[in-house]
């Protein structure tokens, strides 16, 4: 995210498709920061983000209640973790391949997303090797998680816009970021930017806390649904412009 998760959220209240109602109140986190373009804070009201315009069509779908928290996304990374939120939108691309998943079950998977290490076009062939990034500061976004930060040496920044801003101040030679993001806070700022190798790609789902898995049924058929009635195609296509 890393786009990501940019981006972490949370607890919903659960109202089943029967029409009983759960006395629990869930709360989710997402689109507090205004950063993680266009997955949620686009540019204007009638393009608030992708994540931001699926997540109420899953979770009426399923009958399910959301509450929204406002929170920092490294906090909300930390809630999360803590269960004090009970699910968010990540991708296991995230992580490193033999890490454990934890006391987290995955819904299906919603969209594809990809992240790049990415430089300033008089380096890009400088940068083209992941094994010459390797060893070296690489600019991160804070309260994100990268499966393999143990490579290099994590220089942080509060999200993807100040990332891209230290980039085209050259303050940092390389950074990682989502696609989409990355491509919009270039035309923002008017940097120019170059892609590198791939640092990620991975389908994006819902992590949901395991006191909630039974939910998951329902999630998993509203997002089969959203996905067969072109629903979620035909939001992605409201933002191709930002080159998804």
């Amino acid at each position: 995210m890393n786009k990501r998760a940019w981006l972490f959220f949370c607890v919903l209240s659960l109202l089943p498709i029967t029409g009983n109602c759960t006395d629990t109140v869930l709360k989710y986190n997402l689109g507090t920061s205004g950063s993680s373009v266009p997955y949620e804070n686009a540019v204007d009201e009638k393009r608030a983000g992708i994540l931001v315009e699926i997540l109420p069509l899953i979770m009426q779908r399923a009958g399910i209640k959301t509450e929204k928290v406002m929170l920092s996304t490294k906090r909300a990374m930390i809630a999360f973790n803590t269960g004090k939120l009970d699910f968010d939108f990540f991708s296991q691309s995230w992580l490193p391949p033999d890490a454990p998943v934890g006391n987290f079950s995955f819904s299906d998977a919603i969209l594809t997303v990809k992240e790049y290490f990415i430089t300033m076009p008089e380096n890009q062939e400088k940068y083209a090797d992941v094994n010459v990034i390797y060893g070296n500061p690489v600019g991160t976004v804070s309260g994100y998680v990268y499966f393999d930060e143990d490579q290099f040496e994590r220089l942080d920044f509060d999200s993807e816009s100040s990332l891209l801003l230290a980039l085209g101040r050259k303050r940092i030679d390389v950074m990682t970021m989502e696609e989409a993001s990355s491509r919009y806070w270039s035309s923002k700022y008017d940097i120019g930017i170059a892609l590198g190798p791939i640092h990620t790609q991975g389908e994006l789902a819902l992590r949901v806390h395991n006191r909630h898995k039974d939910k998951l049924p329902r999630i998993n058929e509203a997002i089969a649904h959203l996905k067969a009635t072109g629903q979620i195609q035909a939001i992605l296509k409201k933002y191709s412009d930002f080159s998804l």
